[in-house]
Order: C-alpha cells, then structure tokens, then sequence
C-alpha cells in the first residue's frame, strides 16, 4: 500500500496539491500446503492492484491572466498597448488515472511452460482540455478539467522453453492483447448540450 501526495505550481492556489493513493495483493497458491507437493504446478499466482496516479503535463501559468504587448496607432502616432491575451482559471487541478488490475501466472513442468493473462481496466477524469469559448467572449478557448476516457484489455502470454541445456537452449513466446478506448465524456457547450467526439 502506498500514498503519494503531490503538488505542481501549474495550478491554482486551492488545487495545487492531491493525494494518489494505490495498492497491491498477490496470493501465490502453489505455496499452499495442497500444491507445494504437485509434479505439474510449480508456480500458480493470483494478482491484483489498484492505484490513482495524477497528470499536470500543462504549460505554466494556465491558471492566470496573461496579458500581451502589440502596438497601435492612435492621433496618427505609434504607440505601445497591452491587451489580455489569456482568461484565467484559478480553478484548474489534476488530472486523474485510475486503474484496476486483475491478473494470473501459472507455471507447469518446473515452469517449461508459462502463462501470463492480465486484465486492466482504467478511467481518466479531469481531462485538461481547451474548450471553446463564444465569439462574444473575445477569447477563442481556455483551458479547463472536463470529460473522461476509458482504456480496457486484456495481454496473455504463453512462454515455453522447448530445449534447455548441453550449451543450446530454445525459448518460444507468443503474446496476445486487446485494448478498448472509448470517450466517456467531453464536458458540454455554452448551451449545456454534451460535447461529442466528432464535434470537439
């Protein structure tokens, strides 16, 4: 079991810090009094995790106000201007992944053949996305935490050792594995209507 807590001055001042915590359980069964002594079972491993891991991959100073230098002319002169170049969000935070894994290994003949099958399943919410602002705003997005995707699969893997010793030895593998994405959400319009895929 383990907890992280962690803090990025890439967001504003209430959401700078967050805790992400995880954790582990494995049960080897071939240790077990009713398969220690087993001739064909010689590693048989029951695993699962769960952990929370944060993302703050933004540019600095999203959360503020930055403002932007041009010039213009004015009674017929040159002359410098500032102008607000971005809108702030104070209320920028992390982005979260959390992922659930649940997977078996199993070894036969003093482990000659080994299998491997995982599944995982993990959903991320607080997406850091620009969303689009109306013309009126004078802005053409900012940046905000909306939506979520998900990411779900399987790897299996089969490995044999088909000749071991007397200076050769021959190992074979052969790996399998299938992932699924699928947007969850992308927040919604200035109209609260839902933001699909095709239109962000």
């Amino acid at each position: 079991v383990t907890g992280r807590y962690d803090g990025s001055s890439v967001f504003g001042e209430n959401n700078k810090f967050a805790f992400f915590p995880s954790g582990a359980l494995a049960w080897r069964i071939s240790e077990e009094p009713f398969l220690r002594a087993s001739e064909n079972i010689s590693n048989l491993k029951i695993r699962t995790s769960y952990g929370v891991s944060g993302n703050q991959a933004i540019n600095p100073y999203q959360t503020l106000a930055r403002v932007n230098s041009t010039s213009i002319v004015l009674n017929n002169q040159q002359v410098a201007a500032n102008y607000l170049g971005s809108l702030p969000n104070p209320n920028l935070k992390w982005e979260s992944t959390a992922q659930f894994d649940l997977g078996i290994d199993l070894g036969l003949y003093k482990d000659r053949i080994q299998f491997t099958v995982d599944y995982y399943n993990k959903k991320t919410t607080n997406l850091l996305l620009p969303v689009n602002l109306p013309g009126s705003s004078g802005f053409g997005s900012v940046l905000e935490n909306v939506g979520s995707v998900q990411n779900r699969g399987y790897e299996f893997q089969l490995t044999t050792k088909n000749i071991v010793g007397n200076g050769f030895n021959w190992s074979s593998t052969l790996t399998v594995s299938h992932n699924k994405t699928k947007v969850l959400s992308l927040g919604t319009d200035v109209t609260g209507k839902p933001i699909t895929y095709e239109e962000y």
